[in-house]
Order: structure tokens, then sequence, then C-alpha cells
């Protein structure tokens, strides 16, 4: 019997890590793991799963992903009567037999965690027996569909460790990890902490299987655990021994930031730069909306850990904020956005609330007024506190927060507005009035042009400097550079000048004035001259020896 787990991820750069996990339980049975991304051309996929020749199929399914998985399964099945659909994963969970009840072609869906009930599956088709035993198994029986009991949820020990020696295939992915399954909380847009039962594998396994991925060089390991420090100590340790050996693999955790204490950001000092990555949930610091989502954190404390981690500067810090929560109208979601960036984190997330099957907030939709559509991934479009027309332009102000802020290439030019505009949510909005006045969301907007907007729209003193020097040492922008003449014979000057060399330039002692010249960029900014190297990546003040 030939079997095929199959994936459509949601960009190439991502590896499924429930096949694999499910995939090396269920290894008596050999499973082919196909993945593909929702990018990807339907008829080649529905093609090169039908080349397969299975007799099995099985998908993963998400809320990415769902509706391709529909009609994919649905074309396999027509040509192949005889092939056994299965399908497991976090959007078919919920509501199994409905789904099953409109798309006859589905056999098998499986709820839950999948590693037992698969096998025990596989274990039945192969056999020819009945499947009436396997937990967590929806199915057809005669004209019924029959729903059995969730099995219990599994200590993850049991299981393999997902990955081999064909990591080394996956150059340029992220590789996730997963060391503890569950989560202890109980937010209520979420499904993660259905039971508030937490999972963790053994930290010596732990530890072992790091270094696999470490030995092997994998760029960036994401650890999918949902709050990775709930067990502060074992997060403690695991901090620690990546430290320790540290290498070329950087790896990224999902942290509530409240959990954060100050001996682990004493350890965090000794890391080296660009090996740990944090991304940090606040979703929202409306204390009413916290409360009703059930988050209960106290923002005070996660805006204190997070100055303490900024400080470091060698922790990459991603906050995440959530619009469409309860209680969290415009205005209120305007405060939300200003209390977490001006922490300044080095990205910060603006996600639209998703009602996702199961969630207590999607059974509650009446009590706040939810409107959202239908089709995954449910995203909200609104509720008794925001409107659609709010959250529309809440999308465009996301979209110039990912170019101006997120994307890194504005950091002084950011620097210097939210030193002048008290309200941070007003500098994107201003970019977004600009962007809507002009037709510019329509449209493919350049990088160079994003700094010619920039100007444009914000017209202080001082300001046209930030954005060249922004300009001039980002490597993926391009900017004009004719000095004229007068000013090019001074920067010829300077450079003959061996004090000055010595001073400023030491590795280029030695080296004629015109093959200098060749190498850097002489600018008039800040009320003095400036020099950049783009080999060293370096911009100087020379304006007391120019």
């Amino acid at each position: 019997m030939k079997t095929v787990f199959a994936a459509l991820n949601a960009k190439y750069i991502h590896i499924n890590l429930a096949l694999r996990s499910i995939g090396a339980y269920c290894s008596k049975h050999n499973p082919v793991i196909r993945e593909y991304t929702i990018n990807d051309n339907v008829d080649s996929i529905i093609s090169s799963l039908h080349y397969e020749k299975a007799d099995v199929i099985a998908f993963s399914c998400y809320i990415w992903n769902i509706e391709k998985i529909l009609y994919i399964s649905q074309c396999l099945k027509k040509v192949n009567p005889s092939l056994v659909i299965i399908f497991g994963g976090h959007e078919v969970s919920h509501d199994s037999a409905e789904l099953m009840g409109e798309s006859e072609w589905i056999d098998y869906v499986i709820r839950g965690e999948g590693e037992k009930p698969m096998l025990a599956l596989l274990d039945r088709i192969s056999s020819g027996k009945n499947c009436s035993d396997v937990p967590s198994l929806t199915y057809r029986f005669g004209e019924d569909i029959v729903q059995n009991p969730l099995c219990d949820a599994g200590n993850l020990n049991e299981y393999p460790f997902a990955y081999d020696d064909t990591i080394c295939d996956f150059k340029g992915k992220i590789v996730y990890y997963e060391s503890s399954r569950g989560c202890p909380f109980n937010c209520s847009y979420c499904l993660s902490g259905d039971n508030r039962r937490v999972s963790y594998l053994e930290l010596d396994r732990v530890k072992k299987e790091l270094l696999f991925f470490i030995h092997n060089n994998v760029p960036l390991v994401k650890f999918v655990d949902r709050t990775f420090n709930a067990d502060k100590k074992r997060a403690y340790e695991i901090f620690r021994f990546i430290i320790e050996h540290s290498k070329n693999t950087r790896f990224h955790f999902e942290l509530a930031g409240n959990l954060i204490d100050d001996e682990t950001i004493e350890l965090l000092k000794t890391a080296p730069e660009g090996l740990i990555q944090f991304e940090i949930g606040v979703q929202s610091t409306n204390p009413d909306t916290i409360n009703e989502i059930g988050r209960n954190i106290d923002f005070d404390s996660v805006r204190n850990n997070v100055i303490e981690l900024m400080k470091l500067n060698n922790i990459h810090i991603h906050l995440d904020l959530i619009a469409g929560l309860p209680y969290e109208g415009y205005d209120s979601f305007v405060r939300s956005f200003d209390d977490v960036i001006k922490l300044r984190p080095h990205v910060l997330q603006l996600g639209f609330l998703k009602l996702l099957k199961g969630s207590r907030l999607r059974n509650q939709r009446e009590k706040f007024g939810y409107k959202f559509k239908e089709k995954a991934p449910y995203e909200v479009m609104e509720n008794d506190f925001i409107s659609f027309d709010e959250i529309i332009k809440l999308k465009g102000i996301e979209d110039t927060l990912e170019k101006f802020y997120n994307s890194g290439d504005f950091s002084r030019s950011m620097d210097f507005l939210f030193e002048k505009i008290s309200s941070p949510f007003a500098i994107f909005e201003r970019i977004y009035d600009y962007y809507t006045q002009n037709g510019l969301f329509d449209r493919a907007v350049s990088l160079e042009m994003r700094y010619d907007i920039l100007e444009q729209v914000f017209l202080y003193d001082g300001f046209s400097d930030c954005v060249k020097a922004d300009r001039l040492t980002n490597k993926k922008a391009k900017m004009p550079y004719e000095n004229e003449k007068e000013f090019k014979e001074q920067c010829f000057e300077f450079l003959k000048n061996d004090k000055n060399i010595q001073k400023y330039l030491p590795h280029h002692i030695g080296r004629a004035p015109r093959i200098i010249y060749k190498r850097l960029r002489f600018e008039k900014m800040f009320g003095g001259v400036y020099l950049y190297e783009s080999q060293n990546d370096t911009l100087i003040d020379i304006t007391e020896d120019f």
C-alpha cells in the first residue's frame, strides 16, 4: 500500500512539521512526503499527486490551504475513485462531520493530534480491517457519518524525531521544531490551549536534537512551542545550551513577555548577536480587551522586559498586535499601537483577527456583533467596536508599516519622526493618506520612490538629511552621485592628507587618492560632511577635518 502525505505550505521557505512528525511515527508504512505551496499551479499539483499512483493520500489542512486542498482532492478522487482520501489538521478538527457531509470524496478525517490515530488507521486500511475503533476518527458508515471519541493527548516523548539526514536538502528553508505541545493559557481566539495541558520533551532529548540542527548548519530553527517560556527554568536551560553551542544556526522562540525574568535577561546578555530571535504576542494593551480574551498579561511587565531586551542589542525582537478584538475600537487600537511601537521592536506585526473554527471567540460571535469572511481564513470584517471602513484603513496602514518600519530601510528617518511626532501611529497614517490620495496602493512603488515619498510627506527641517543617510547606507537603493567640481576637489585634498587617511581610513594607507575616492562617497548633510564606504558599511562624520 503506497501512502502519500501531502501539504500546501504558505511559502516555499516553510517546511511542514506535522507531516514529518506523523510520518516518522508511521514509518512502518513508508509514507512519501510531498510538499507544495499555495502559489504553485493547482493543475501541476494534481498531476504530480496523480503520478504518485498512491493508494492513500493524507492532506495536512490549515486555514491558508483548505480551499485548494478540497479542490485538488476532489479532482484526484474523480479520476481514481478507489483512492483513499484522508484529511487532518486544525482546519478540519472542529467540523469534520459537516465537512464530510458536504464533500463526499473525503473518506476519513483525523481530529486533533494525528500520530496515533493515523498509525491505527493505516494499519486498518492496509489489513482491510474495520476502523471503528480508531480514536479521533470521523468516517462513513453506510449513509451515516460517525465520529469516534478523541484520543488522549499524547506524550511527546513517545514520538520519534521528525528529521533525518535529508535535512541537508532544506537549504534556504526554515526548519520547525516542537519541544512542547499545548499551551497553559486559553486565549479566546486561539486553539492551542484548549485543555491547558502542556507536554514537554525531555531536556536531554531536546539538547541532542538541537545539536543535530547545529551540526548540520541549519540556518534557522523556529520553535513552534506556543509559549516557550511557560516553564521558565526549562527555557533558561535551553537558552544556556544554544548559547554554549552556538555556531551558524539561529533560533526563533515565541514567548510570553511577562514571564521573562532577570536571571534570563542576564543569561541572554552572553548570546552572540543574531543567535536568538523572540516573538512576543502583546495583541492589545486595552485592559478590557485583555481581560475578555483571557490573556491576563500585565503590559507594564511586558514593557519593562522588552525595554531590557532591546538594551542588549543582540536579540531580534518581534512584537505582535491583533486588530478586531473585543472592546478594541479604532481609537483604542491606535493607543495599543503607540504603546507597543514606542518600545521600538525590530518588527511590529499588525495582524487581523481570524475567527477560527473551534475557538471560544467564534462561538461568542453574536455577543460582539462579529461579521467575518465565511471562507478560510475567516478574517473579521467588523464588530460592535470597529467598522469595516476602519479595518480597511488599518489594512493599508499595515502595508505602510511593513514598507517603512519593518523593512529596516528607513531607520534614521523613523528615529527622527518618532522624536518629532508624539503618536507614532500618525506617522503611518500620514503615509497611508499620501498613498491613498495618489493611488499608490494600486501600483508598484520602488524603494527609491519611497525615499522620495517620505521627503514629500514630512517637511521638517533636517529630515531630508535623515532620508539621504538612510538611502546612502542602503545597498538595495540607488542614489545618484554627482558632486560639483569644487566639492570634488575638496574631497581629493582631504584624501591627499596622510593624517586624514590614518585617522579615518587606515585600511587605505598607501593607496592613491583617486583609487580611494572610487571606493567612497562624500556627502554634505547634517550641517557637515560625511563619507560612506559600502564595503565596511560605515558612515563617518569628517566635518572637523574637511
